[in-house]
């Protein structure tokens, strides 16, 4: 592009006199005492010098070079003045970042908007402050903020990640850079700091960790929950084939009684009863694994139909007497007027089997087995109560678990699969209703068992 003339002057008191005359580039006439020096730059190519041009044809010795190099030392001064500010200016205007300098002991001698939004401080609270009151008390108290410096110092560069303090005494996480500043002698003129706030990073970084301890604590569980299910699934089968194995016995006995003539098949109606029990306990286990196996594979589907509540029990009461014998005197209680409720009859007389059951063998000594049945207005209560050896309190969590068998030394002895309180709890809940417990060792047990009750809609 084009460049226009400039004309560089200088005057001297002790220069030559020199003739007047005009000046080739400018018409400007000299006198004695004075000269002029005239710059043309012209739009000619390849010719980078000054055209310099002295009136009289005379050059004053090292006039032209001096005023050059003043003027462009002149031009370089105002282009650093103009760059330290712009960077002051960009320095002060971030926000993101907190950046100060320190001197070499540590105390803060320049600071920015940044520093003042991170760390609640305006520049006149901290100037000429020593660092270590962005630390801890604890950190700042083992001289953690020197020893910063110290390795800043030795490396050129030191970075960490802690927590810091603000004005108003709460902490946050901090990413911070300590550049250390040299002058061209070596030595040490003080530090730059950086300071970013890094709290939602390290919240968000400790809630996935938090996660995934979470999640590897549910495997864990699950894994220990599937080995113990294995080994429960192992026991049951050895108890499940016990429990079976004991009433075909007792049955296969009397049949074979019968047939080598031992018993004479007169006396067979006497023994009907007997039998019939047997096969009711083999019937129950049975029922357990399967009604078991359909809530696991969510196939338990209810069969709901209106009858009364005290018949059903009572007719499940009578089947039982006859395994209780004389040792265990069933008792009755059920209103006179009928209870109807609307759910699953075979389900609900497979819960009152499973707390009569458990009356029987956790009674070795044998007592009353007292059932009731009570309604009010919105539900029914069936009620089953031993004065067996009864449960302690720590072991109640595990009463209604999956194979969840309480053994300890006083019912060690006593077969069971650990399916049925499992299994009549579920069937309650099913019904919307639940089986409460009240029980204490040496005092017996009593299980009652809530349902909804429903008016009749004859």
């Amino acid at each position: 592009m084009p460049i226009r003339s400039a004309r560089i002057c200088f005057a001297s008191a002790s220069a030559p006199s020199i003739p007047r005359r005009r000046s080739a580039c400018s018409g400007a006439r000299t006198g004695p005492g004075e000269y002029g020096i005239c710059k043309e730059m012209s739009e000619r190519k390849g010719d980078p010098a000054d055209r310099l041009e002295v009136a009289g044809g005379q050059q004053p010795e090292g006039g032209p070079v001096v005023g050059l190099e003043r003027n462009r030392e002149a031009r370089g001064d105002d282009r650093l003045r103009e760059n330290a500010e712009t960077f002051r200016e960009l320095v002060s205007g971030i926000k993101d970042y907190a950046i100060y300098m320190l001197d070499r002991d540590g105390r803060i001698v320049s600071w920015n908007e940044g520093a003042e939004r991170i760390k609640g401080y305006a520049a006149e609270d901290v100037l000429g402050k020593h660092l270590s009151i962005f630390y801890t008390r604890e950190a700042a108290s083992t001289g953690l903020p020197d020893w910063d410096l110290a390795l800043a110092e030795r490396e050129g560069r030191f970075e960490d990640e802690g927590l810091r303090v603000r004005k108003d005494g709460s902490t946050f996480w901090a990413n911070v850079v300590i550049t250390s500043l040299w002058d061209e002698q070596g030595g040490l003129r003080g530090f730059a700091k950086v300071t970013r706030d890094v709290t939602e990073r390290r919240l968000d970084e400790e809630r996935r960790a938090a996660e995934r301890e979470r999640e590897a604590n549910q495997l864990r569980e699950h894994a220990q929950r599937m080995a113990d299910l294995e080994k429960a699934k192992g026991d049951f089968l050895n108890l499940a084939s016990h429990e079976l194995r004991g009433p075909l016995t007792v049955i296969a006995g009397y049949l074979s009684m019968f047939e080598d003539g031992t018993l004479e098949p007169d006396r067979l109606r006497d023994f009907i009863p007997l039998m019939s029990g047997k096969l009711r306990q083999m019937e129950l286990l049975v029922q357990e694994m399967l009604e078991t196996a359909r809530l696991e594979a969510g196939r338990f589907e209810l069969e709901r139909q209106r009858f009364d509540v005290g018949e059903a029990v009572t007719r499940v009461a009578s089947d039982f007497r006859w395994l209780a014998g004389e040792k265990h005197p069933i008792e009755i209680s059920v209103p006179e007027q009928p209870i109807r409720v609307h759910a699953d009859r075979a389900r609900i007389e497979t819960v009152v089997s499973n707390l009569l059951d458990n009356a029987l063998k956790y009674s070795p000594n044998g007592g009353v087995i007292s059932c009731l049945v009570a309604a009010r207005a919105k539900q029914v209560f069936i009620s089953v109560q031993d004065s067996g050896i009864g449960i302690a309190r720590a072991e109640l969590p595990r009463l209604f678990t999956r194979f969840g068998r309480i053994v300890n030394s006083s019912n060690s002895h006593i077969p069971g699969t650990g399916l049925g309180l499992y299994l009549s709890r579920e069937i309650a809940r099913q019904h919307g209703g639940e089986i409460l417990v009240k029980t204490a060792p040496g005092r017996g047990s009593r299980f009652t068992l809530v349902l909804p009750r429903e008016v009749d809609q004859e």
